[in-house]
């Protein structure tokens, strides 16, 4: 059975064809799903290119992009989320012990 170090979950819309080859030729087609006009990630395992994906993402981003990547890390015990809003993607780091104070909930 595999260790899962990394768990990583999130999604971008609007999205099309070219953004999901795009994120699949960095993190992989069986972790790249698109539905519609939104493309989802959903990763478990030992290791993720997230900083590759997001710098993958960025240059495609436009006003209307939103979204969200969580990249959760099992071992360390914390939560680095990425938020996408239009052109730009802002990332906050926190114990997953206090995520829901992290989250504004």
């Amino acid at each position: 059975m595999e260790h899962v170090l990394v768990k990583v979950y999130g999604s971008l819309h609007p999205a099309g064809e070219h953004l999901r080859r795009l994120a699949a030729s960095v993190a992989g087609d069986e972790h790249i799903e698109l539905d519609g006009d939104l493309l989802r990630v959903s990763f478990e395992g030992v290791w993720f290119p997230i900083e590759e994906l997001m710098d993958a993402l960025r240059p495609h981003l436009t006003p209307d992009s939103e979204g969200r990547v969580d990249y959760i890390d099992m071992d360390a015990w914390r939560l680095h989320r990425h938020f996408i809003k239009g052109t730009a993607i802002e990332s906050r780091e926190s114990g997953l012990n206090n995520v829901l104070d992290f989250s504004g909930h």
